[in-house]
């Protein structure tokens, strides 16, 4: 247990001394996508608004950038359930792939908008 709690820990340390960076891609429900790479929007197959109903359900998010590469986006992901198959920048520490969240904007209509992140409700 507590060598479980030392690696938690030490993982959340490591993130912590990250270098901040920023990818641009289009935000998917990560669950959907690596059931089928085709999942990218909001509707997947016959499924209209699963990418929303799967965000607001805790699913992961992520973002996939222009050459594929798969990024899981670490905060709340009902954050993104309005923003599914859309633009977006995230900036944040990034470690083996996966990138802890700072910030994140979403392109609507060619103008670049922050995107209100969920927090921990107590």
């Amino acid at each position: 247990m507590l060598v479980a709690a030392a690696l938690v820990l030490g993982g959340g340390w490591l993130f912590a001394q990250a270098q901040a960076t920023t990818i641009e891609g289009t935000m998917v429900d990560g669950r959907c996508y690596m059931m089928n790479p085709a999942n990218t929007g909001d509707t997947h197959g016959k499924t209209e608004a699963c990418g929303k109903l799967c965000m607001n359900s805790g699913a992961p998010a992520a973002v996939l950038t222009a050459d594929k590469q798969f990024h899981p986006v670490m905060t709340f992901a009902g954050s993104f359930a309005d923003i599914i198959g859309q633009t977006v920048r995230v900036t944040g520490p990034m470690q083996n792939g996966a990138i802890l969240v700072k910030s994140v904007q979403v392109n609507k209509n060619g103008e670049w908008q922050e995107v209100k992140l969920q927090t921990m409700k107590r």
